[in-house]
């Protein structure tokens, strides 16, 4: 036990970023309020494993991610998360490190992520990314331009989410080319069940991706069908 111990430690001193090192006694002049304010915005986590990865593109699902600092036991296979911001979206980070860790009894992964620029560095959820650049049509209320493979019109089907707050597009299909605009609206609301009516398969990073037209009361638009699960919203869900 103690050698697997030692093992994780030694693998997570490898994929420390510059600037973060073991987890260091406190000074003992730091005040009572001090050292208890501190504890409060560190959490410490048993450290399941550890390991660089090849740098991959990552960009926000949705909403803005808690980005914390790492403090990692040299003795022990313990990592301590601090919280230092949050991700904004509109922007591509690239990966470069991951950790698994037990949080709540279940094992959560994190990955160690840095912007395009360097400036913005730290520890984040990776359920709360999703691979790939970010591209002009996630966010942007401009919209971005798409080869437009296919459409159809399909059966009426219900659909809900599980998780996230999926985006929805207003659709502009150009008149004389295979070509759509899509355009954010908003994003759909939780706990309701909405209904698909519409099919259009797009190139996007050069790779087929589809949406779905759906409704839902006010709510209308186009949204990327693997957010989506087939079948009414129950409230089990």
């Amino acid at each position: 036990m103690m050698k697997k111990v030692a093992m994780i430690a030694a693998a997570a001193a490898m994929v420390l970023p510059l600037g973060i090192g073991t987890i260091a006694p406190m000074d003992a002049g730091v005040t009572a309020f001090a050292a208890t304010k501190a504890a409060a915005k560190a959490v410490t986590y048993n450290l399941i494993s550890s390991k660089s990865l090849k740098k991959t593109a990552y960009h926000v699902k949705s909403g803005k991610p808690a980005l914390y600092n790492a403090k990692f036991a040299a003795d022990k296979a313990k990592v301590t998360l601090t919280k230092k911001g949050s991700l904004a979206g509109g922007a591509t980070y690239y990966a470069t490190k991951k950790i698994v860790i037990k949080a709540n009894g279940k094992n959560v992964s994190r990955v160690y992520v840095t912007s395009a620029n360097g400036k913005v560095k730290g520890w984040v959820a990776l359920s709360t990314l999703t691979a790939g650049k970010f591209m002009a049509a996630d966010g942007n209320k401009k919209g971005n331009s798409f080869t437009l493979v296919s459409a159809a019109n399909i059966k009426k089907s219900a659909y809900h989410f599980k998780s996230g707050d999926p985006v929805y597009y207003a659709g502009k299909f150009a008149a004389d080319k295979s070509k759509v605009s899509l355009v954010k609206k908003g994003k759909l609301a939780n706990s309701k069940t909405y209904y698909a009516t519409k099919k259009i398969t797009i190139k996007k990073a050069k790779k087929n991706v589809k949406y779905l037209y759906v409704t839902s009361g006010k709510i209308k638009g186009w949204v990327l069908a693997s957010h989506l699960t087939a079948g009414k919203f129950m409230a089990a869900d």
